[in-house]
């Protein structure tokens, strides 16, 4: 074949440049295909987004492989990351290789993964199991183990019998036993018989199963406590019988332990789970699985949405309020959006669900863009929890914690039920200050304080991870240091003190710094182990804690005052969410939020689990000034070493935008000037902003197609680090 026959094919190759590149192939691959190119002096895995017939004279580099006989994007998948690139203004290589698990992303063919080895007794006959089994207390040992379960995991054998290699093999050579490799455990799971729907449940997951077969979004409004996993099963399992895969998106891996473990009861154990604290060969074979239809359901956290399905039929996304489906870095999509996409492109109904929906969502209900199905009442004996007040400028708090509060704590503890405090800092005190000569914990690579941890005798920066060795006499003048402030640490030291005999949690990032260590903590909550519980955010989040019926917020005003005007809403979410803990059995439960203004517009809505009112009232807001989910936010952000340096780069890209705004009559939409970001410095290096907004998104991104590539191709671009956030959720 000679060259000018060849054909062309454009090759998304993982750069952060936003375009693809033209290479050489012997034929024409079809999109979605990986491919091994020569970039530069790297050899490079891109995925092929188009072909032409042929070649024509340019001079062009060969693909040096072609890694797929089938292309490892399916065709939806494929449009997904397309538009997603488009959407979110991302480099289509970047965005490509997103899309695919991390063992793909290298020069490897896609093939099956290596299963997991299982083994078996083939041979039951007492007479030759005897004898060949006389004079070997090894392999009698690992015989009657495997005895008594139909097939065993090989890998678990270890911790069984010494020497079980050789005596696995010496019962293969003697046919005594078998192995086989399998891709999911070959034995079936236990299957629990679905409880019996509330009429508002069965309601909801009709609705949801008559829209099988085509798109449609809905949103779970359910209270917490409510029951709004049973109706994910009741519509999953309708899309099973049907011979369709389910695909459920969680926000935390601290949910997916115990809500696998009700999703495989329901659905018969047919299913897999993704997410970053497996390995990269455990998520491969996940993905295998499910692309080649070998599992009924995926349950995984944000980038799970890139699972492939051979048979899509449903997508969930529980507590889709929460603000860990959005990517904060780098690929900036967010999970719940893409969801609603994939489930546009794949012609399947999308389900969300939250007792806090998000004004997005509710906005989407209010414009019928979804359809709303609530739950206004607790599953079971269970009744939504009292929410109280305690006005901390009549009961003032001694070291975090107010009178009243410790007084509700007592009282449960004599009743042996577990109790919450919740206070979403960690560390010990956030403010640390020498009052003698005015020295200040103060982070040299932030625009932040320090906060003290004693356990550790450090003060840390949460925002960038600097440490620093500390106690509690100040470094510049050996005087007595004041901390002011409590976070979970504090809150710790407080209760033992007060209560020593009770047994104490903390559930935060300190404590519970892997998937592991968290899992092990909720186990021992939920196994009545624990009598308190200290925790940050992490407890808010979908924990069934049956025992617990005393909520206590130690600080509820910090969402009150904060610049950032999602603060409230984020507030009024953690709070009505951890309160949710609280009485979800048939015991009582109680909420105490200890604050300064407990008359406050919000604080009385909480009291009366009136989301309904504060979304309408957040919601009438916003579109007077002119905020999400009305308009539509694109955040321009750039950093560097030099303190000016951010700041002129946006002002640079500022002229820009509104030249190429004029030049197209783009003038609805609204660019402001550039700022330095609310924090300045962080990590040692200065940011800066700049806020583009629009009532509709077509004009928004028709001048971000014009601009980035002109922005991209100036050499002011190279002398910082700067990114494009669209639909941004962190203004900081």
């Amino acid at each position: 074949m000679t060259d000018n026959l060849r054909s062309v094919v454009q090759v998304a190759v993982p750069v952060p440049l936003r375009r693809y590149f033209d290479y050489k192939a012997e034929r024409d691959l079809m999109p979605g295909t990986r491919v091994l190119v020569p970039f530069g002096r790297q050899k490079l895995v891109g995925v092929v987004l188009s072909a032409d017939k042929q070649a024509g004279a340019r001079e062009l580099k060969a693909v040096l492989r072609v890694l797929d006989e089938t292309p490892a994007l399916s065709k939806n998948l494929f449009s997904l990351l397309s538009w997603a690139s488009g959407y979110y203004h991302h480099p289509v290589g970047e965005v490509m290789s997103a899309g695919l698990p991390v063992l793909l992303r290298s020069p490897q063919d896609l093939e099956a993964p290596a299963g997991d080895r299982y083994a078996r007794v083939s041979t039951d006959d007492p007479h030759i199991r005897d004898q060949l089994l006389n004079r070997a207390p090894a392999q009698r040992a690992l015989y009657h183990h495997l005895q008594a379960k139909e097939w065993t995991l090989v890998a678990e054998l270890g911790s069984v019998v010494p020497g079980w290699r050789q005596a696995l093999g010496a019962l293969e050579e003697k046919s005594l036993v078998e192995t086989r490799v399998f891709f999911r455990d070959p034995l079936p799971a236990s299957w629990t018989a679905p409880v019996p729907l509330t009429e508002e449940q069965e309601y909801a997951a009709r609705q949801i199963c008559t829209k099988l077969g085509q798109f449609h979004s809905a949103l779970l409004q359910g209270i917490t406590g409510s029951g709004k996993t049973e109706v994910y099963m009741s519509a999953a399992r309708a899309c099973i019988a049907q011979g369709k895969q389910v695909l459920i998106l969680v926000p935390e891996i601290s949910l997916t332990p115990q809500l696998v473990s009700r999703v495989r009861d329901q659905l018969g154990g047919n299913v897999c789970t993704l997410h970053s604290g497996m390995t990269d060969h455990a998520r491969f074979r996940t993905w295998w699985m499910a692309r080649e239809g070998e599992v009924d359901a995926v349950l995984g956290t944000r980038s799970a949405v890139f699972t492939q399905l051979r048979n899509p039929g449903l997508i969930v996304v529980d507590e889709e309020h929460d603000a860990s489906y959005k990517q904060q870095d780098g690929f900036r999509y967010h999970a719940r959006d893409l969801a609603i996409k994939r489930a546009s492109l794949d012609n399947i109904p999308i389900v969300l669900g939250s007792a806090t929906p998000s004004m997005e969502a509710l906005y989407n209900v209010q414009t019928k863009r979804f359809q709303l199905l609530e739950l206004s009442q607790r599953f079971g004996p269970a009744r939504l929890p009292a929410i109280h007040t305690v006005n901390l400028n009549n009961f003032p708090a001694d070291d975090g914690l107010s009178r009243p509060v410790l007084s509700a704590i007592q009282q449960r503890l004599d009743r042996s039920e577990q109790v919450i405090i919740y206070i979403n800092r960690r560390g010990y005190a956030p403010m640390v200050r020498c009052y003698q000569c005015l020295w200040e914990a103060e982070c040299d690579h932030c625009d932040a304080r320090l906060t003290y941890h004693q356990k550790s005798r450090q003060f840390r920066c949460h925002h960038c991870g600097h440490t620093r060795h500390g106690d509690e006499r100040c470094p510049a003048c050996g005087a007595t240091l004041y901390f002011a402030g409590s976070g979970t640490q504090r809150i710790e030291k407080v209760l033992l003190g007060r209560f020593p005999h009770a047994r104490l949690c903390r559930v935060d990032r300190d404590e519970a710094s892997t998937a592991n260590k968290l899992y092990k903590q909720l186990k021992s909550i939920r196994d009545r182990e624990v009598d308190i519980i200290i925790g940050t955010q992490l407890i808010t989040k979908g924990h069934d804690f049956p025992a617990v019926s005393l909520v206590c917020v130690v600080n509820a005003d910090q969402g009150l005052f904060s610049t950032d005007f999602r603060a409230p809403e984020y507030m009024f979410q953690q709070l009505l969410q951890v309160s949710g803990r609280a009485g979800r059995a048939a015991a009582n439960g109680e909420v105490m939020i200890q604050t300064a203004f407990p008359d406050d517009p919000t604080i009385q809505m909480i009291k009366q689990h009136d989301y309904d009112s504060f979304a309408r009232h957040c919601l009438t807001q916003r579109e007077t000034v002119g905020y999400p989910p009305v308009t539509h936010f694109a955040l321009f952000r750039a950093e560097s070493a030099k303190q000016t340096a951010a700041v002129k780069f946006l002002r640079h890209a500022q002229q820009i935008g509104t030249q190429i705004q004029q030049e197209h009559a783009l003038d609805q939409v609204e660019i402001l000037d550039a700022i330095p970001s609310p924090m300045e410095k962080l990590a040692g290096r200065f940011r800066a902003q700049l806020l583009i907004r629009c009532v509709r998104r077509g004009p928004l991104h028709s001048l971000l197609n014009h601009w980035l590539p002109v922005l991209e191709g100036s050499t002011q671009s190279r002398t910082v680090r700067w990114s494009i956030d669209i639909d941004p959720m962190d203004m900081s």
